[in-house]
This record gives C-alpha cells, structure tokens and sequence, in this order.
C-alpha cells in the first residue's frame, strides 16, 4: 500500500483502540486528571504515546529484534517493574498523605468562608518521564505491536520502507495520545468530586503496586524459562 494518508491513518485507528485496554498509564492519567492537573495527565499521556510511536517505527522498519533484545533484558524488565511497584507506593503512602493534609487545610479555609471545599492537586516533576516509563513497563508491548505490524505487513497494508513505517509510527503516536485526551476530557467533569479523588488515590497506588508485581512475577517465569 503507497497511500501514505491511510498508511496514517490505520497507524492513528490501532493506536487508539489499542490504549484503550487498562494499563499503568491509563490509572496515571486517570489519577492526574481527577486531581485537577490536566496539564501533567497530557504530558504523561505524550510520554506514552512516544514510546508506542516510537516502538511500532522501529518494529516497521524492521529491527523489531533490537527492542526485543533491549526490552527481553532481565535488568530492564526488573527496574520497569521496581519502578511501577514504588510508584504506586509513592502514591499510596506519600502523595495520598499530602493529599489529605492540603484537603483537611483547604476544607478549614473554605468553612470559614462558606464554600464547598475542592480538593487540590500538586504537579509532578517529571510526568513526560512517568509517561515514557509507565507505557515501557507493560512486557508485552512489543509482542503486540509486532504482532499486528506483521499482520498489515503480510496483507500489504503496511510496507517496511522508512516513508510508510514513519506515517504509520506517527499515526499510532497521534491515535495513543487522542484515546488519552478524551480520557481526560471525559474525566475532567467528575475531578471536582472529594470522593472521587479520595478513592482514586489508593485504586491507583493499589493497581500500579500489583501491575507491578505482575510484571515481575512474568520477568522471573522468562527467566526461568530460559
């Protein structure tokens, strides 16, 4: 297939209904966009859509081997892990003690005044970083992206020359990150609510602590297995 706009435009179509099924990021930019810090939910959701683009170019163009090479790596499948499980410690313990000291003080400051208290987000350092990390983590990334590249690939749907695997990559890119800008839009209207937030913060600490474990338990049964 020479069409470059539909080579797009199958990229943008597979990226978005494949960031649809839940995963580490998805609970991070649900967690962010209901603390009000939409402008950090979107550049994780970026982070993640980078690696995603970046993978399917890569696997297009045919060095699928090199990122299974660096992504099978027992070290790197173990820190993606590590990183997942102290993530979501981090939130459960840390953020979440944070969070209901400053809902405690601004629900002091808004009873003196009258208002309905609104609970209040802090900005993370790094949440391009966080994005590119949490959408790495997941070890069968690249089996699913190999699989469907090869799929198009064999039905000439998708040719392995740099022009097409470069639309495709972008396409997959666009289409991760527009599933996860209407994640956020959709959630922006319920992050007003305490209760919500409250839940969000142990469901996310809680999820990210058994993604990773998960994703350890499949490192070592690899390992193992070798």
């Amino acid at each position: 297939m020479e069409s470059l706009p539909l080579t797009l435009l199958i990229g943008f179509l597979a990226g978005f209904f494949g960031a649809i099924p839940p995963g580490p990021l998805n609970v991070n930019v649900l967690r962010k966009t209901l603390h009000n810090r939409r402008r950090d939910a979107f550049r994780a959701a970026l982070g993640g859509a980078a690696v995603d683009g970046l993978i399917c170019g890569v696997i297009g163009l045919g060095f699928g081997w090199a990122i299974e090479a660096v992504v099978s790596n027992r070290w790197v499948r173990g820190f993606l892990a590590l990183f997942l499980v102290a993530y979501g410690l981090k939130i459960l313990f840390w953020d979440r003690t944070r969070e209901e000291a400053a809902e405690r003080l601004a629900a002091g400051d808004n009873h003196s005044s009258g208002e309905t208290p609104r609970p209040a987000g802090h900005a993370s350092r790094f949440p391009l970083l966080t994005g590119v990390l949490q959408g790495a983590a997941n070890p069968a990334l690249v089996v699913n992206w190999t699989l469907l590249i090869s799929f198009l690939v064999s039905h000439r749907l998708l040719l392995p020359r740099p022009l097409p695997a470069g639309a495709f990559a972008l396409g997959i890119g666009l289409g991760v990150f527009a599933w996860f800008a209407l994640l956020i839009e959709l959630l922006s209207a319920v992050s007003a609510r305490t209760v919500w937030v409250r839940h969000s913060t142990v469901v996310a600490g809680l999820l990210l602590i058994l993604f990773g474990l998960y994703f350890t338990a499949r490192s070592v049964e690899a390992i193992l297995a070798s």
